[in-house]
């Protein structure tokens, strides 16, 4: 691109980005869904906040999973690698659990370099708004490279940019980043169409390594395929090569979480998919593909008015109605690029439908697709259907037209208006006519934007000089439309609103390590723990030990551990439905004790009494407001030695050295979980940790002093550590070696 129209794309770009994330730029606001933190979790909803009352900060009620996972992991791993460590162990969650390995995290993201800079809610904030901005940049850079000329670019770039999926996984800050690199990949392999440059091959190494490295491994899966399938029809054979050995080497200079990552993916508790539940629930059905041009026909869950018992998310498939005018003239063009990008979107949109094919083909236990959602690769869609239509926009800016053409595509529009308005409103689909006001309205929205688009389409047939002017207004309306759907399903909060302090916090925080629980609605969620260095039995991951839910499973249910297999997905939890006794239940009391929770949370309207705690086993020790914390006085120590004294010396996630003193040898137990990749030292000696009953830590320790050192060393982090070395260096020499045959 030349000087004038990079400076003409940035100022476009910043102004398309100010619109969107107004409420940050210009108000201060974080995108964050800490309103919901606040009015819908303990202890914060409670308490009032902003002259609200207790719980009642208005919310969207969207991205739970953020503040419960996705914000307090960043917290551990920015603190680790600010004290220049890895951030490894999570000793806050599960009784202990992997930190790197769990992916999500994406502590060596190379953007992630900014938490290191500045604060973290500000990193947080900023590398929300470049997932958009990056993916629009890169994708505009490859829609020139392929020819596009400006308007299908602008077209395409914000249609991916900001398409429904890009919006509804945004705040996530994960997803984004993987899908984001997906453009520059292409860019990088249409300039080694040519000739192999040493810049091309870095950067697309570097875009892989990245978009791995970025949380979500089955989203860089979905794209790593694609792109292998992209240079196989459009790249010259003398150049496959480079391009596999650059996706090669971009998915070993990962190694260092991937390889952790496959550990804890074989050591957790996590199953795929019933093929059933797939089929009916996760996979779009055909009549939700109305969603593609009309994103609100079944409602909105940011507005309470989503009626099917599905997802929300993982359905949404829009890139703007706008972008579907120009559709069907992709259809007439001839050339290989465009008809890759047709077949691209009809391919992924049947992979991520439910028919008769995917209702075979789901049923085959494929570990990318059936471990998590197939639906995940609507990105694909998302961008092979914007690249379809800015390509259609193309064609149609030099195609002839008539007024008899457009009046007859008016007419069909509203038929099609017409017929989705009966669907709605006659008896034929009962569910659909229930909530038929809400189609109603999304349809009369719809309407209005189709209205505007043919309209300007008029005044581009009837007045050709104006035909510029009048796709430039379009792409505003484009503009306009996205970021309506944006601004309504995406929180911001006030930056005071993410984790603010609490004194029922404070207290537990000055007791620590000692554990906690909740009973009833005193329960604080899991993972808030971690954001706070608490220490709770309970954990909410897709990856996590599966011995450790084997315990708190057998335990709920009295069910042999291997039933455990069955089970799904994302929660060890210590539910309050044990016995109908509350905390004198022998079952809960025997799990609380063995996993050393010594304080219990509880609220007056609860109905706290000695029938839910019986006091020669709960006292009461500290109480704000309606809350009451009582210790449980048989919770076994965080370290215990039979027949001797253990005192805790060092407590950190990565490293535990105790001091035992016994006239006699025995057993030491500290009430840890056990996973493969923690070592023991008895003062300098090595010794081996053994599982309990319960699945946490154990070694036998002689009589006399001793100090044990616990320290938590991986062999898979070693050994992707050094795969990443050799991944690093080999693209160096290679990089080398090009420029050097290039002179």
């Amino acid at each position: 691109m030349k000087k004038n129209e990079w400076l003409l794309v940035v100022v476009v770009l910043f102004g398309i980005i100010s619109l969107f994330f107004y409420q940050t730029i210009f108000q201060g606001k974080a995108p964050i869904p800490a309103d919901i933190l606040v009015s819908d979790f303990q202890p914060w909803r409670s308490t009032s906040y902003l002259g609200y009352g207790e719980g009642g900060i208005p919310n969207k009620a969207q991205y739970p999973d953020v503040i419960r996972q996705m914000y307090p992991w960043k917290t551990l791993v920015v603190e680790a690698l600010r004290q220049g460590k890895l951030p490894l162990w999570n000793p806050y969650n599960f009784s202990g659990a992997p930190l790197l390995a769990n992916f999500q995290s994406a502590p060596l993201y190379p953007l992630g370099i900014l938490y290191l800079l500045i604060p973290q809610i500000d990193a947080w904030s900023i590398l929300i708004i470049l997932q958009p901005l990056l993916a629009m940049l890169f994708t505009y850079m490859y829609s020139r490279k392929i020819g596009m000329m400006y308007h299908g670019a602008v077209l395409a770039s914000l249609s991916y940019g900001f398409s429904g999926f890009m919006a509804v996984w945004l705040e996530y800050n994960t997803v984004g980043h993987v899908i984001l690199w997906l453009p520059l990949m292409l860019y990088c392999i249409e300039h080694l169409r040519e000739k192999p440059r040493a810049l091309s091959i870095g950067l697309l190494t570097a875009a892989h390594s990245a978009s791995l490295l970025a949380g979500h491994p089955q989203v860089y899966g979905y794209t790593m395929i694609f792109t292998l399938i992209y240079a196989a029809i459009r790249a010259k054979r003398g150049m496959w090569g480079y391009i596999g050995t650059s996706t090669l080497l971009g998915v070993g200079i990962s190694s260092i979480q991937l390889l952790p990552g496959i550990e804890l993916i074989s050591q957790a508790a996590r199953s795929p998919h019933d093929a059933t539940n797939l089929f009916t629930k996760i996979l779009i059905q055909p009549l939700q593909l109305l969603s593609l041009a009309f994103p609100n026909y079944f409602g909105n869950p940011a507005t309470r008015t989503y009626w099917p018992t599905d997802t929300f998310v993982g359905k949404v498939t829009t890139i703007g109605l706008v972008p579907l005018f120009f559709s069907l003239s992709a259809f007439r063009r001839k050339d290989t690029i465009t008809r890759w990008f047709i077949g691209a979107t009809v391919v992924v949109l049947l992979l991520i439908t439910a028919h008769p094919i995917t209702a075979i083909l789901y049923r085959i236990p494929i570990p990318i697709f059936t471990s998590s959602s197939p639906t995940l690769m609507s990105f694909l869609f998302a961008f092979s259907f914007a690249m379809m239509c800015g390509l259609g926009l193309d064609y149609w800016l030099t195609d002839k037209h008539s007024i008899k053409k457009l009046i007859r595509r008016t007419l069909e529009v509203i038929a099609l208006f017409a017929v989705l308005v009966l669907l709605a409103k006659l008896p034929i689909i009962p569910e659909l006519t229930a909530h038929a006001p809400v189609a109603i309205r999304a349809l009369m929205y719809g309407a209005i934007i189709s209205a505007a688009t043919l309209s300007l389409f008029w005044v581009a047939i009837a007045l050709p000089k104006w035909r510029t002017h009048a796709i430039i207004i379009l792409l505003i309306v484009h503009a306009i439309d996205l970021f309506i759907f944006f601004n309504r399903f995406n929180p911001f909060a006030e930056k005071s609103l993410v984790f603010p302090d609490h004194p029922i916090i404070t207290y537990l925080k000055s007791k620590a390590p000692d554990r906690y629980w909740g009973y009833g609605t005193a329960n604080i969620a899991a993972n808030f723990a971690s954001q706070y260095h608490l220490f709770s039995p309970e954990g909410y991951d897709p990856l996590y030990p599966k011995s450790y839910g084997q315990f708190l499973y057998s335990y709920k249910t009295g069910a042999p551990l291997v039933e455990f297999d069955n089970t799904t997905r994302s929660d060890a939890a210590i539910v309050s439905g044990f016995g109908d006794g509350g905390l004198s239940d022998i079952k809960k009391q025997h799990v609380l004790n063995a996993l050393s929770v010594r304080y219990i949370l509880d609220r007056v309207e609860n109905g706290s009494n000695e029938e839910i705690y019986p006091p020669d086993i709960f006292r009461s020790v500290y109480s704000y407001a309606d809350w009451v914390v009582y210790e449980n006085t048989k919770a076994a120590p965080r370290a215990s030695l039979q027949s001797g004294n253990v005192t805790i010396k060092t407590y950190e996630p990565e490293h535990v050295s105790l001091l035992t003193e016994s006239s006699v040898s025995g057993t030491l137990i500290l009430t840890d979980t056990y996973y493969p990749g923690w070592l023991a030292w008895i003062d300098d000696t090595p010794t081996t940790i053994y599982l309990t009953d319960q699945h946490l830590r154990k070694l036998e320790v002689p009589a006399g002093t001793h100090t044990i050192t616990m320290k938590y060393k991986p062999k898979s982090v070693t050994y992707g550590a050094l795969l990443s070395i050799v991944s690093v260096s080999a693209t160096i020499i290679m990089l080398v070696i090009i420029h050097r045959k290039k002179k």
